[in-house]
């Protein structure tokens, strides 16, 4: 039978199959297929920004040499509906999402999931700025010394209730509400959390490098933030700040108001802040890199049969090269932003500072099924301009970006310990000093 072309449409790298406690989101480096052409509510998301698109064949009729494993799975499910000692008991949805979890937890890949209908229409619930959450931003890791899947706090949002406690990026969430979640899904660790505003949780926590576990009890409630924030930091300095807080299909338009909004009030030099930043649109990456980055790799392509392809830096440069720029990273950068981090950091045109960042070079493709499930499946990685994998650990067990300058961790005491809002502003502050150095230096 022949088949219909499926029309792939390439977005944005976030992160890490996180899963936002807004439960919402879930920006990811991705492509978008659909048993109907794109996926309509990742579209609107888009809003058809120009991207890379594919038409790749539609795989959904196997041929005849294929079948035999199929008439082992079908032949399994019937024994089951036919003979299960209790049938009421039995979901035919639930028997097919199972067994599709169950391929793709054979294949030992963390990224790779299911979604069934509820759980995709709020991963297509794009963030817009707008939810109610605890304003954290969850993954699943395996812990290399103990083979156990751990989930970890990615990325803490500033305006959000939890950045008002003692929760960090890179805690480990070992129990909600003293319940342990060892052994659950992310997806059963994010049901525990959520709840209605107004009310409480607490997360039972392991801060990062710490061994004491501690409570960090948050009030769930709306949490709004801008995708970018900008303003003259140093007014005596002239040093303009930017921070990017994901990669939506605004990104590029909004840094490129901030840039012109600093340099028409003279900025000299640029604080670009890409700390707790997931990720977003592959599209918007090479665009947001574009304006830093002239004639040459924002990032490169590489899936399962083919050598890395380059996604070149797009005319329209809008920062000049003598404006000296300083990155902020931190462990909740991700994807989209480790991209362009990378590209400034490759290229020698900013200095990167802070912490390492999360390491996530994986590329997922975002398949729709045809009841309104979905598969999220790795199918490709992407390198940084020298053809570096992020996702590989150095001689010293790190991934991700890591910092030509590194800045101090935080107190482990949880007493000493400050939130997230005083933490990011004493990050921001090191990077403007060392913006501040730079200008000094080149003022002889």
């Amino acid at each position: 039978m022949k088949t219909q072309p499926v029309i792939s449409l390439t977005l944005v790298a976030a992160i890490t199959m996180a899963t936002l406690l807004v439960f919402a989101a879930g920006m990811v480096t991705m492509q978008v297929i659909s048993s109907g052409g794109i996926v309509p509510a990742l579209i609107q998301m888009a809003q058809i920004v120009p991207g890379t698109y594919e038409v790749s064949p539609d795989s959904d009729i196997p041929g005849a040499t294929s079948l035999t494993p199929l008439k082992t799975f079908w032949r399994a499910r019937q024994r089951i509906l036919d003979n299960f000692v209790y049938p009421d008991e039995v979901s035919q949805d639930e028997l097919t999402y199972g067994a599709i979890q169950g391929m793709l937890k054979s294949l030992g890949d963390p990224y790779s999931r299911f979604m069934d209908p509820k759980a995709y229409a709020e991963f297509q619930t794009q963030s817009t700025g707008r939810f109610e959450g605890i304003g954290a931003e969850l993954v699943m890791e395996k812990n290399e010394e103990t083979g156990e899947q751990e989930v970890i706090v990615l990325r803490v949002l500033p305006e959000g209730p939890a950045a008002k406690t003692a929760l960090y990026d890179g805690d480990i969430i070992l129990g909600v509400n003293g319940q342990p979640v060892q052994g659950m899904s992310l997806q059963e660790v994010v049901d525990l959390i959520r709840g209605e505003g107004g009310t409480d949780v607490t997360l039972n926590v392991r801060h990062k490098d710490a061994t004491e576990v501690v409570d960090v009890v948050i009030t769930r409630g709306r949490v709004e933030y801008p995708i970018v924030e900008f303003r003259m930091l140093d007014e005596e300095n002239k040093i303009g700040y930017i921070w990017l807080r994901s990669f939506n299909h605004l990104a590029e338009a909004k840094v490129q108001d901030a840039l012109n909004s600093l340099k028409q009030d003279g900025m000299k030099a640029l604080l670009f802040d890409l700390s707790s930043d997931p990720g977003g649109m592959l599209d918007q990456a090479v665009a947001v890199g574009s304006l830093f980055l002239d004639d040459t790799p924002i990032t490169w392509i590489q899936d399962r049969s083919n050598d890395p392809e380059p996604l070149y830096a797009r005319p329209g440069l809008m920062l000049d090269e003598d404006i000296p720029m300083v990155v902020l990273i931190d462990g909740g950068s991700a994807s989209a932003s480790e991209i362009v981090a990378g590209a400034l950091q490759d290229t020698g045109r900013a200095t990167i500072v802070g912490h390492s960042s999360f390491g996530k070079a994986k590329v997922q493709t975002v398949i729709e099924l045809e009841d309104g499930s979905a598969m999220v499946l790795t199918t490709a990685v992407y390198l940084t301009p020298n053809k570096r994998d992020i996702s590989k650990e150095d001689e010293n067990k790190e991934r991700g970006v890591h910092p030509d300058i590194r800045f101090p961790d935080p107190p482990t005491d949880p007493e000493n310990r400050p939130t997230g809002v005083e933490w990011h502003d004493q990050q921001v502050g090191l990077a403007a000093d060392v913006l501040r150095k730079k200008l000094t230096e080149a003022a002889g």
